[in-house]
C-alpha cells in the first residue's frame, strides 16, 4: 500500500503542473519576442525611396542661389554638389553624375543662364534627370553669437525628367539641416572646417536617403547631433 501511494505520488511530481508548462511557455515565447526585436534593430528599419527614377539615369547637379550668397561662400557649389555626388555614387551605382565643376563653369561662363528651363539645362549636356538644388541658406555661424559655431544648410530640392513634356518636377524635397542639432558649440570645442563638413554630409544623406530604398539602422543617442 505504502509502495502505491509512493509510487503515485512520484509519477505526479514528475510531470509539470500546468502553471509550470503555461511558464515556460510564456517565458519561450517572450524570449522569442526579444530575439525578433533584437533581430529587426539589427537589421535597421526599411526606408521607402520617395523616388525611384535615377536608376540608369544620367544625372547633372545643378545648384542655384543669389549672388550674394557665392560671394560670401564662393565653395558653396562646389562643396555641395560635390558632396551630393560622392553620397549618390555610393547609394546608386547605376546613375551617372555629370561632373559638378562642368556644371558650375557653364553656369559663371552663360548669363541668365536661371532663365532657361531645367528641361533645356538637361539637354544642353545631355543627361536624362536635372537635380536642381535651390540653396536658400548656406552658414557655419550661429545667429547667436559671433563665437558660436553650428552649419546650417536649408534647400529646396527637385528632379525633373528630361525626356518627358512635363515642366513640373517629377520629385521634390524640402530640408534644412543644422550641425550640431542640439545647438551651437563655442569655436573652443571644434572649427568651421569642422562644423562645415558635418553639415555637408548630413545633407548629403538626407537628400541622397529619400531616392532610394534602403535600411537604416538605429543609432546611438549623441549630445552633438
Amino acid at each position: 500500500m505504502r509502495g502505491d501511494l509512493l509510487s503515485r505520488f512520484c509519477s505526479r511530481a514528475a510531470r509539470p503542473s500546468a502553471v509550470v508548462v503555461t511558464l515556460m511557455v510564456l517565458t519561450s515565447a517572450l524570449s522569442g519576442c526579444w530575439l525578433a526585436a533584437a533581430d529587426q534593430r539589427m537589421r535597421g528599419k526599411e526606408v521607402t525611396a520617395e523616388y525611384l527614377g535615377l536608376e540608369n539615369k544620367s544625372v547633372a547637379i545643378v545648384i542655384f542661389t543669389d549672388q550674394a550668397l557665392v560671394n560670401e561662400f564662393p565653395d558653396a557649389r562646389a562643396e555641395i554638389s560635390g558632396f551630393l555626388a560622392n553620397q549618390m555614387r555610393s547609394s546608386l551605382p547605376t546613375t551617372r553624375l555629370l561632373a559638378p565643376k562642368d556644371v558650375i563653369a557653364w553656369q559663371d561662363e552663360t548669363i541668365n543662364w536661371f532663365g532657361l528651363s531645367e528641361s533645356d539645362i538637361g539637354q544642353h549636356f545631355g543627361v536624362d534627370r536635372v537635380l536642381m538644388i535651390e540653396l536658400l541658406n548656406y552658414s557655419t555661424t550661429s545667429r547667436g553669437g559671433v563665437g558660436d559655431l553650428q552649419g546650417n544648410i536649408r534647400a529646396t530640392a527637385k528632379i525633373f525628367e528630361v525626356d518627358k513634356p512635363s515642366q513640373l518636377p517629377a520629385w521634390r524635397g524640402v530640408f534644412d539641416v543644422s550641425w550640431p542639432k542640439d545647438g551651437p558649440v563655442d569655436v573652443a570645442r571644434t572649427n568651421e572646417s569642422v562644423v562645415r563638413q558635418r553639415t555637408l554630409e548630413m545633407f548629403a544623406s538626407r537628400v541622397t536617403g529619400r531616392l532610394f530604398t534602403h535600411r537604416e539602422m538605429d543609432k546611438p543617442i549623441r549630445t552633438r547631433e
